[in-house]
């Protein structure tokens, strides 16, 4: 069966028809309305809510991300994970995402903010703020380019570790007694036979 869907973004209105068992994030995409989504529809955060106008009881249950991820009154307000609810009846679906102002805000959001924020600085606030950034690139640079030989050392250390057990335990073996070295073969051959 068929649901008809219509997604109310800024004026603007989407509408189609998907399939029963369709997430609210695909049936974004097939529509043609861009979702934002930090953790890529993971259900890690809550940039992909959308506001369930009409046609509730037609999505499936509520999952424990959303539990996590939104508030009671979010809930109550009707909000749903796109990328978590999943439509299961057939019938009209009225759907809107959630206006930025009222979940978090994606990297990419936040960058386009900082571009802007960037963009209106005087020129030498502008200077000064790119002197801090490089600054602080320097420094995290050089704080990897002094830790990196003792990274190495360490993993250099780890590897003679390994080879100094495997070499005491081959002379270990070499220096038991005849008697012993046939007794731990004989051992070693009947563990073989009774796991084959």
């Amino acid at each position: 069966m068929s649901v008809n869907v219509e997604w109310k973004t800024d004026g603007e209105g989407h509408t189609g028809i998907v399939a029963e068992g369709t997430y609210l994030w695909d049936a974004a995409k097939r529509l043609g309305v861009r979702l934002p989504a930090e953790c890529e529809g993971r259900g890690e955060c809550d940039t992909c809510a959308v506001v369930v106008v009409e046609g509730a009881t037609l999505l499936s249950g509520l999952t424990d991300a959303e539990r996590q991820r939104l508030s009671p009154e979010r809930l109550a307000a009707g909000e749903r994970l796109a990328c978590q609810a999943k439509v299961e009846h057939g019938g009209d679906l009225v759907l809107r995402p959630v206006p930025v102002t009222e979940r978090a805000e994606t990297t990419e959001e936040a960058a386009k903010d900082l571009r802007g924020e960037f963009r209106r600085m005087p020129l030498n606030q502008k200077f000064a703020t790119l002197v801090g950034i490089e600054a602080d690139m320097a420094y995290e640079t050089l704080v990897r380019v002094v830790d990196l030989p003792f990274e190495l050392f360490g993993k250099g250390l780890d590897l003679l570790a390994v080879r100094g057990r495997k070499l005491s335990q081959i002379e270990r073996e070499r220096r038991r007694p005849a008697d012993h070295k046939n007794e731990s073969a004989q051992a070693t051959g009947e563990t073989a036979k009774e796991t084959s």
